[in-house]
């Protein structure tokens, strides 16, 4: 690899990540919801009630997301991976056989430990290791495949459902993940460039030792403020919440008298705006920093919230709309980050660790309020308006946020080198 004009292996490992990223998040996690209406229609299950299935599973994985990650260095990430994969199939099929609630909510346990342990970690961790340039762009790239896989299988996803019925659907899907996963699980991803006598891409070399230039930076002095954390945490739990309104839109769609291809035509809009947003709110990041960035992509979060509520009298709404709720996946995956590099630079990782996983959690709770709200209301239409309402509010918070920065004065910067030994 060391050979002038060869591909570094990093490359490689980010062309697995995508696959990984495609295969887990895009088929396991995105695709999931295009099934919930045909399942909720043909068993007679509530909206609430379902729901309630992606918050077993999502409460699951954020505990999954921590527990999985002590294995790495235990099991080779290529068996670990790889079972993992085939357990999610395995749960991703086993829906077909499925006749109550109760069936989906046991499911749901193993089902959030196997996309726990597949779903952004691995991908983050290994990218980390095997670059020491251009990590942003390769991280960026990486998650971005799993909105391009949701954008185009969610309408194969529908086709197959009008074609096969949902039953067989599931087990054909479970299948295409696999196809997806398993090269890059089982022959791509190596957890360090050491395990196979590489050096990370970008590292510099000085006398057998590799070595790169890294900052280290000091807390804001915004961080002994005590309130700061609180209202950080209110801004990241946000996204999460708004999220969750989008794993309701083919209900929302059922629930409106719109066709099943319109919903998968929005959930992939959906993954289109996740795809984009990825990168646009990263580049909004490095020129503007992360406040300004959270106020617009909140500000678009209210603007597809009520371009949401008025779907019924306006279908062309929501396929505007669609593309700007995706933003939210966007903002709840990186805004964590954003915000504890911010802040919290000498405390990143518990800080980051803190907001991620609350988040997340807090995130699945809002799952079933939605959907049991819209149980109540007969409606989503009271939700959206209520997303609307937070959106437009933290977007005011976020503002409010940057102004106190600005008068506390911003974290001091210190360069250091760093040496890693090329064996370990």
């Amino acid at each position: 690899m060391k050979g002038r004009g060869k591909l570094h292996r990093a490359w490689w490992m980010m062309v697995g990540c995508i696959l990984l990223q495609a295969g887990a998040t895009g088929v396991f996690s995105n695709c999931a919801t295009i099934f919930y209406s045909s399942i909720c229609g043909e068993l007679g299950f509530s909206n609430g009630a379902m729901a309630m299935f992606t918050t077993v599973r999502t409460v699951t994985m954020a505990f999954a997301m921590t527990g999985v990650t002590l294995l790495y260095k235990k099991i080779d990430l290529r068996v670990l991976l790889s079972a993992l994969a085939a357990v999610g199939a395995a749960c991703f099929a086993s829906q077909a056989l499925f006749h109550n609630i109760w069936q989906w909510y046991a499911m749901g346990v193993v089902y959030g430990i196997a996309c726990g342990g597949l779903m952004t970690v691995p991908a983050t961790i290994v990218i980390n290791n095997w670059f020491h340039e251009r990590t942003g762009f390769a991280l960026g790239l990486a998650l971005s495949a799993s909105g391009v896989a949701g954008a185009v299988i969610n309408p194969l996803c529908s086709a197959l459902i009008s074609a096969l019925g949902w039953r067989p659907a599931a087990v054909v899907v479970a299948g295409l993940a696999l196809v997806l996963l398993l090269p890059a699980t089982a022959f791509i991803l190596r957890l360090t460039p050491e395990e196979v006598g590489c050096t990370p891409y970008g590292a510099k070399q000085r006398d057998g030792v590799a070595e790169r230039t890294v900052l280290r930076a000091q807390d804001s002095p915004l961080a002994a403020k005590g309130g700061a954390f609180v209202l950080c945490f209110i801004l990241v739990i946000l996204p999460n919440c708004v999220v969750q309104i989008t794993y309701h839109i083919s209900l929302f769609v059922q629930q409106e008298g719109l066709s099943l291809a319109l919903a998968a035509t929005l959930t992939s809009l959906v993954m289109v705006g996740n795809t984009l947003g990825k990168l646009l709110l990263g580049m909004l990041n490095d020129r503007k920093g992360p406040w300004f960035t959270s106020c617009c992509a909140c500000a678009a979060l209210a603007l597809a919230s009520l371009g949401f509520t008025g779907g019924r009298a306006a279908p062309w709404l929501l396929y505007l709309s669609a593309p700007l709720l995706g933003v939210s996946f966007s903002l709840a995956a990186m805004l964590p980050s954003l915000i504890a590099r911010q802040i919290y630079a000498a405390q990143y990782q518990k800080r980051y660790s803190v907001l991620m996983t609350t988040g997340t959690l807090l995130g699945a709770v809002a799952n079933t309020a939605i959907g049991v709200a819209s149980d109540v209301a007969g409606s989503y239409l009271p939700v959206y308006a209520v997303s609307a309402a937070a959106c437009a509010a933290c977007a005011v918070l976020s503002v409010l946020l940057g102004v106190w920065e600005r008068r506390t004065g911003p974290a001091p910067l210190e360069k250091a080198v760093v040496c890693e030994d090329k064996n370990g």
